[in-house]
């Protein structure tokens, strides 16, 4: 399986199927079509790999739709698309299939062939509503993409300006849905996400001339969102790169066919492939190595919750059908946990012999510890433990204990709110 977010899908599908609701609230329609797949097909690994196959032809489908409507040529030098189809329909799939409705938001928009200017309105936007429903972010992104589209090109720098010293009055930390982040230059932070693609795709969008003139306007648009999109103005890995890998499909629906464009695009696959042959763990998680540890934890008759990093907590619940959290226990989490049950984790990336060797005056920090390959299955008391005897001691360790492989921060709290469970 690719993806990092792919069994939450079937979690949301299988709570459909199961209760009728979802497991957490969520207004986007796209898990009932996870839903449906499952009922024709059944519950399984392979059919949510099918659906992110029918996530790819969707967003396939839109962009082609949208050229037409565009009435741009499509020929044998464009048909191959941009490798961000791909991308988003195995990454992002709730994400692609909001960006196939603003695809056609954006072509109906902009097409000739609709000559009454109100139907093009109207049309435009009932497709921004569904992208929006699909995704919400989308239908921002949607918004945005017009409102720049709308800026007299000559406002461009005072608008880059602004945006690249509004930062610096924010704070850097924080654990809510925005995290201004002014240490790292974000298309350095998509290179080392995703490998070189991007960067190609990048410069691509933002200092490509091979565009069709018709909609020059639209694509300056689009190009000065690419170029805005550098400035750290949100947390790079959890908004910036999804909104621009979201303007780079945008990006390639006004790019002409031509010999040159194709070798282009040819480029950006040959890139994009070589990173996902080279570096596979940036695409996935290692979901082979989970089943045992996910198995042994879901077999222990006290285990009224599981603490353990993203990617696996949803691995497991899919798996098992058992609650996971992917942060640190909070109150609501502890609130709804069963009666006379413990709190556990799965402790990633330090070894058993670093665990088993920890000892405060003489005394092993952890009274049980159970090995399961990469992982090792710990109290989460004992773990509090460890933690402040690594900070205690200013261990090197500390980094690998305190990062996404070992969850140590609370639910934001917007978080909590779309959360019924402990998940």
């Amino acid at each position: 399986m690719f993806g990092k977010d792919i069994y939450w899908y079937g979690v949301q599908a299988v709570s459909l199927l199961e209760t009728g609701e979802l497991h957490s609230p969520d207004r986007s329609p796209v898990f009932r079509i996870v839903a449906l797949l499952f009922s024709l097909l059944g519950v399984s690994e392979d059919n949510l790999f099918y659906f992110q196959l029918v996530t790819v032809v969707w967003l396939f489908f839109c962009l082609y739709l949208s050229r037409y409507f565009l009435k741009t040529p499509i020929d044998k030098w464009n048909f191959f698309p941009s490798a961000m189809v791909f991308v988003l329909g195995f990454l992002y799939p709730k994400q692609a299939w909001a960006l196939g409705f603003l695809l056609i938001s954006i072509s109906v928009f902009l097409s000739k062939s609709i000559s009454i200017p109100i139907f093009r309105w109207i049309g435009s936007v009932i497709f921004l509503f569904l992208a929006t429903w699909f995704h919400t972010m989308v239908g921002v992104l949607g918004v945005g993409i017009w409102f720049l589209f709308q800026l007299p090109r000559k406002y461009d720098l005072i608008f880059f300006l602004s945006a690249l010293i509004l930062p610096y009055f924010f704070k850097t930390e924080t654990n809510e849905r925005l995290v201004v982040d002014t240490k790292t230059f974000p298309i350095i932070a998509a290179f080392g996400m995703v490998g070189i693609g991007i960067v190609w795709d990048w410069v691509r969008l933002v200092f490509g001339k091979n565009i069709l003139l018709t909609y020059e306007s639209m694509y300056k648009a689009v190009s000065f969102f690419g170029l805005l999109l550098v400035v750290p103005i949100f947390h790079f890995a959890d908004i910036q790169f999804r909104i621009l890998i979201s303007v780079l499909l945008i990006g390639s629906l006004f790019t002409v066919s031509n010999r040159k464009e194709a070798f282009i695009t040819l480029m950006s696959f040959v890139l994009w492939v070589y990173t996902l042959v080279q570096y596979p763990h940036l695409f996935r998680y290692p979901y082979e190595t989970m089943w045992n540890p996910g198995e042994k934890a879901a077999s222990m008759t006290d285990n009224g919750l599981l603490v353990a990093h993203h990617g696996f907590c949803e691995y497991y619940h899919f798996q098992f059908r058992k609650d996971c959290l992917s942060w640190e226990p909070d109150e609501k989490a502890i609130r709804e946990m069963p009666s006379h049950t413990k709190i556990y984790r799965l402790v990633y990336g330090i070894r058993m012999e670093n665990l088993r060797a920890s000892k405060e005056n003489g005394v092993g920090i952890f009274s049980m510890i159970e090995p399961l390959g990469d992982y090792q299955l710990v109290l989460e008391d004992d773990w509090n433990h460890y933690i402040h005897w690594l900070e205690k001691k200013d261990s090197k360790l500390l980094s690998i204990a305190k990062s996404w492989k070992n969850p140590y921060r609370k639910r934001p709290s917007f978080i909590q709110r779309k959360h019924n469970y402990g998940i």
